[in-house]
């Protein structure tokens, strides 16, 4: 997948990893208890980067969309409609540089009838002054030679006072508490960010970590985050690869919690994980 060329200076892979990403950082636990993912998604990057794709971005989302609905099923997750990836300009995305969207989104159809009731209004029919009375009934004129009573002002009524309602002023918003950073420090010195969420590790081109290791399975471990801020935790799993998952020399089995300075082998390529 994602292997035909363009002219823009963002590769498709890279958007095929972050759009996986995404599914994996915007999934919810629905009422049912089953794991809903997200699946309208809207990839905003530069002008010059979108015209770039050219004739390929019909065939890019395709097979954007194809790869987001395999990883659901193969992830067991549900979503509560199709799944839909478009491409946006954003002119505010530096060249090169892009953002993926990713939101849960039930279609709906409002129902025509109630609709139409909701939106009416009752109507009134007023006679104008100039009309003429009615049928049936008789204009009185005053008595020739008898002047009209005066009119007796009315006073005007004061309407009752009514209090104030006093309103409790709005307490400020709680800081939001710091988060923890965790980080993989790879055999040749590169740092790979550990977001939270899961983090998938294997050979395929589609983990969040791609490894280059023949002594790697295509999808060989996971590292998932569990809490928020300060108590934010890590989870390293083996996802069933063949030769196996290690921290600190130990081949693992199940999930196991990670602290600062463990040691990880996936297949042949060791790790270092740290957190701040």
């Amino acid at each position: 997948m994602f292997l035909r060329r363009s002219s823009s200076a963002i590769r498709p892979i890279e958007i095929g990893r972050r759009l996986l990403r995404a599914v994996d950082a915007g999934r919810t636990t629905g009422a049912d208890g089953h794991t809903v993912a997200p699946n309208v998604f809207s990839i905003h990057l530069n002008g010059r980067d979108r015209s770039g794709f050219g004739d390929l971005e019909k065939p890019l989302i395709a097979e954007l969309v194809e790869a987001a609905e395999q990883y659901v099923a193969d992830e067991g997750f549900t979503t509560v409609g199709d799944i839909a990836v478009s491409l946006t300009t954003d002119s505010t995305m530096k060249p090169g540089k892009f953002e993926v969207q990713a939101v849960v989104k039930a279609g709906q159809r409002l129902d025509a009838g109630l609709s139409e009731a909701a939106s009416g209004s009752p109507h009134s029919v007023q006679r104008s002054p100039e009309s003429p009375p009615a049928a049936g009934t008789q204009s009185v004129s005053p008595a020739p030679g008898v002047p009209p009573a005066p009119s007796v002002p009315v006073a005007p009524v004061t309407p009752p006072t009514v209090a104030t309602p006093s309103i409790p002023p709005v307490p400020a918003a709680a800081a939001p508490a710091p988060e923890k950073k965790a980080v993989l420090v790879l055999g040749d010195g590169t740092k790979v960010a550990v977001r939270l969420g899961v983090m998938s590790i294997g050979r395929s081109a589609e983990s969040s970590l791609s490894l280059n290791d023949t002594n790697v399975s295509r999808r060989h471990a996971e590292i998932r985050s569990r809490g928020e801020g300060v108590r934010s935790e890590w989870f390293l799993r083996d996802v069933g690869s063949t030769n196996g998952t290690m921290l600190n020399g130990v081949k693992i089995s199940g999930d196991q919690k990670l602290k600062n300075g463990d040691a990880l082998m996936f297949g042949g390529t060791s790790a270092r994980f740290e957190v701040s």
